[in-house]
């Protein structure tokens, strides 16, 4: 039911933006989007609720980001690169694959971001506009081309 409405939402949207966009990375950023969203409300929530600890923030990211890796794989897995294997082994190599991709991106964006500020004297709204944005067109092409990647059949 729920993959469903994704499918139906993905759908009604699409027209606004196909001729700017091919429908893989039309579903890959909006399920980026919605993934996204679902990190920036879990972390408030959980910063929210665990202010009071002394590593609130790092508690709160942690937790976030293990909930939207999973949300995130199986948004992606299932609605952006529809074509990868199936096969259970595949797809615990996918989600490994995918877990790293993710990581380095959090690691990576962050570092841009601090780099954009420290070395180019940007504001940090700009900054972190600009990493994610160059993080994003990244993890587009890692998360096709080695997670989610399909083996072409090089016989005649």
């Amino acid at each position: 039911m729920l993959s469903n409405l994704i499918h139906r939402m993905l759908d009604f949207f699409y027209p606004l933006v196909k001729k700017l966009l091919p429908y893989e990375v039309y579903v890959y950023m909006a399920v980026g989007a919605a993934n996204t969203v679902l990190n920036i409300v879990l972390f408030i929530i959980l910063y929210n609720v665990l202010n009071h600890m002394a590593f609130a923030v790092e508690v709160a990211t942690m937790v976030s980001f293990v909930i939207t890796v999973l949300t995130g794989f199986w948004l992606n897995k299932n609605f952006a690169f529809t074509n990868a294997a199936n096969k259970k082994s595949e797809v615990q190599k996918q989600f490994g694959r995918y877990f790293l991709v993710s990581l380095q991106g959090q690691f990576s964006d962050y570092l841009i971001t601090k780099a954009l500020i420290l070395v180019l004297a940007m504001h940090p709204n700009i900054a972190y506009i600009i990493s994610t944005v160059i993080m994003l067109t990244v993890n587009y092409f890692l998360q096709k081309y080695y997670t989610f990647s399909t083996k072409k059949n090089t016989k005649p």
